[in-house]
């Protein structure tokens, strides 16, 4: 499965970010798309209300698309919501539970911990910034294909991002895609810690999924 980890950090220009967007999908022949966290607002908390309500210009466009899986948060509801758009559907989506620093005098939590969803038979989660802290969610995604992983990560404890995603695939024997517009610890990291990074472009690399089955047979953690 071709991948592409778009990478860059937001402007102020809320649709100027989306156009950017759309530009990158339609340019691009990976299969799978994903973007950091509210990668089209940002966390303009100064602007709450419009940042709200630009959640269905967003989710209007991405709807247009087809036969790309395209993944991203976006500010809605005062929560943020993960988004997995497919074949122009929301196939699935879920609000961040585990909000951190100063997010918590804006957003509300959401109530669904991460779980697995299928995308033409892949086994997908979606681990939204600061969830990928909680051991307690590697272990309800077992079997997982692929952990999707955006992020706006703060760029002093960009190392505890690259280590956690790392160590993420190991102990699941799973693909990490990390898409993080700050802290630029984007990647996308095999079971077998073959990690594809760039810190200042996109990231397009292929994701095979049958080395999986091959890692767990070789190192079977059961």
């Amino acid at each position: 499965m071709q991948t592409l980890v778009i990478q860059f950090t937001p402007s102020n220009n809320y649709q100027a970010n989306l156009d950017k967007l759309i530009n990158i999908i339609n340019s691009t022949d990976a299969k799978l798309i994903v973007a950091p966290e509210v990668i089209i607002t940002d966390f303009d908390y100064k602007n709450w209300l419009k940042a709200n309500a630009f959640a269905d210009i967003i989710k209007n466009e991405l709807l247009k698309i087809t036969d790309k899986i395209i993944i991203l948060t976006m500010i809605e509801d005062n929560k943020n919501v993960a988004y997995v758009f497919y074949n122009q559907k929301v196939v699935y989506k879920r609000e961040k539970i585990k909000l951190f620093g100063y997010e918590k005098k804006y957003f509300e939590a959401g109530e669904i911990a991460p779980e697995i969803f299928e995308i033409d038979g892949v086994k997908f989660a979606i681990l939204i910034c600061f969830e990928i802290r909680f051991i307690e969610y590697w272990q309800k995604i077992k079997g997982i294909d692929i952990v999707i992983v955006p992020a706006m990560w703060g760029i002093e404890r960009k190392k505890h991002l690259i280590t956690l995603s790392n160590a993420l695939a190991l102990s699941l024997q799973s693909f990490v895609v990390v898409a993080d517009g700050l802290a630029k610890a984007s990647g996308i990291i095999s079971p077998w810690q073959d990690e594809s990074r760039n810190e200042n472009n996109n990231i397009l690399a292929d994701i095979d999924l049958t080395f999986i089955q091959k890692i767990r047979k070789r190192l079977p953690l059961e």
